[in-house]
């Protein structure tokens, strides 16, 4: 084989390996906001989108850690949720102690996992949403 020909042949073998530049996987999108529990941004989390499946959204789940009180999926390496109807789950724990050191033991949720629902319409424009945990009601 000539050196041109296998230099075209590896050219198109590139090519179709890679999709022509096509991504694989479905579209996902970024979505940030707030997080506050009690009047007061959340310290450290995470926030959890998952296709809410009972509405016939399947796929990836996106998680992205909350740091003082915000979230954003654009300051991460990995894509942000699916559009459609998902699922969320809100995680919440107070600043760490650097009095604690590095071994100390973990502080304890601020909250139990607060779940809602959101969905998520790309068209609509940029996808912002914020959440208020409510605290727990007395005498439960």
């Amino acid at each position: 084989m000539r050196p041109t020909s296998c230099i075209v042949a590896l050219a198109m073998v590139a090519v179709i390996a890679t999709g022509c530049g096509k991504k694989s996987g479905p579209d996902r999108f970024a979505v940030r906001g707030g997080v506050t529990f009690a009047g007061q941004p959340v310290p450290r989390g995470t926030i959890v989108f998952e296709p809410d499946q009972a509405q016939g959204n399947r796929g990836p789940v996106s998680v992205i850690p909350i740091i003082d009180g915000s979230y954003d999926s654009r300051a991460l390496a990995r894509p942000g949720p699916l559009a459609g109807p998902l699922v969320v789950r809100v995680t919440g724990y107070p600043a760490p102690d650097p009095a604690a050191g590095a071994d100390a033991d973990p502080a304890p949720p601020l909250f139990p996992e607060y779940r809602t629902n959101v969905a998520l319409d790309p068209a609509a424009g940029p996808a912002v949403f914020d959440f208020d945990v409510p605290t727990a009601k007395k005498g439960r």
